[in-house]
């Protein structure tokens, strides 16, 4: 018997060469026993709570007011294992995957993998894909430095929890296995891309032809692990951010300097319908 269930929808890192290749290749409801209260008793019982559940319902909902006056960003680190040897320099695959959907279908089973080299996966086979970011990483003519250059982007516009999403930030670690780091969120993530202002739903080409891009959402370059060496993890950190709206701002600043009346009209409203009862 399962009692925890993996979610539906997982985020999922895909490399082209995990090491480098060789030169030729409901609520329930409570059920009550006994007999039936008198209604005197209801009457009085819910005078009794009625100031306390208004007051939690109030706290509800200024809560939720609140929280959308603020900007909101969920967070989700994937991560993959990149094989060398100790005494050669690092391998920096050459494209990489980020992808959001439901693996657990039967009949996706061996729509995408690892290791798929220079013949790339087809993501739209996925039927519930949610998110798909492809990055091509590009090398510097002295093999020193590389930058992340996007391929295609696809979106469908709210993050795992349903809210709607205005930015996608994508941040990225590299961490050399000799430092047995387990806890990707201590990491110094540096950001590399933002994509924002693209339609929902819609997937984006960026790239134009062999060597020809559309650059507008390129990284910037990245030397710093150049001079490192053999086997290292590569870590990515996805931030989805909601703007906060101005007009929600406004809403609450308006609920806050009436709240105290409105809890009084209710009250004195309830009490008036329970006195008839």
């Amino acid at each position: 018997m399962l009692f925890f269930k993996t979610p539906k929808t997982q985020t999922k890192l895909f490399v082209s060469h995990l090491r480098k290749p060789k030169e030729s290749t409901p609520q329930q409801k409570a059920i009550t026993k006994g007999g039936i209260t008198p209604p005197s008793s209801i009457s009085t019982a819910l005078l009794e709570l009625a100031p306390e559940l208004i007051e939690e319902g109030f706290k509800v909902i200024s809560s939720t007011i609140e929280a959308f006056t603020r900007d909101f960003t969920t967070e989700t680190i994937v991560h993959k294992n990149i094989d060398g040897e100790e005494y050669n320099e690092i391998y920096i695959p050459n494209h990489i995957d980020i992808v959001r959907s439901n693996f657990h279908k039967e009949s996706q089973k061996e729509v995408i993998y690892d290791d798929f080299g220079d013949k790339p996966n087809d993501y739209t086979q996925l039927k519930e894909r949610a998110l798909q970011i492809e990055l091509d990483i590009l090398l510097s003519q002295d093999q020193k430095v590389f930058y992340f250059q996007p391929k295609s982007y696809y979106y469908i516009g709210h993050n795992t929890q349903g809210n709607k999403i205005d930015e996608i930030n994508l941040s990225f670690a590299f961490v050399p296995a000799s430092e047995n780091v387990t806890d990707y969120k201590t990491l110094n993530f540096h950001k590399i891309i933002t994509f924002k202002d693209l339609e929902n739903k819609e997937l984006y080409n960026f790239k134009k032809s062999l060597n020809n891009y559309d650059t507008s959402y390129q990284s910037p370059w990245i030397s710093s692990e150049s001079d490192k060496k053999g086997a290292y993890t590569m870590v990515f950190k996805i931030e989805e951010r909601r703007y906060a709206k101005k007009w929600v701002q406004n809403l609450n600043g308006i609920y806050q300097n009436h709240e105290e009346q409105l809890k009084e009209k209710i009250n004195n409203e309830i009490d008036e319908r329970l006195k008839k009862l």
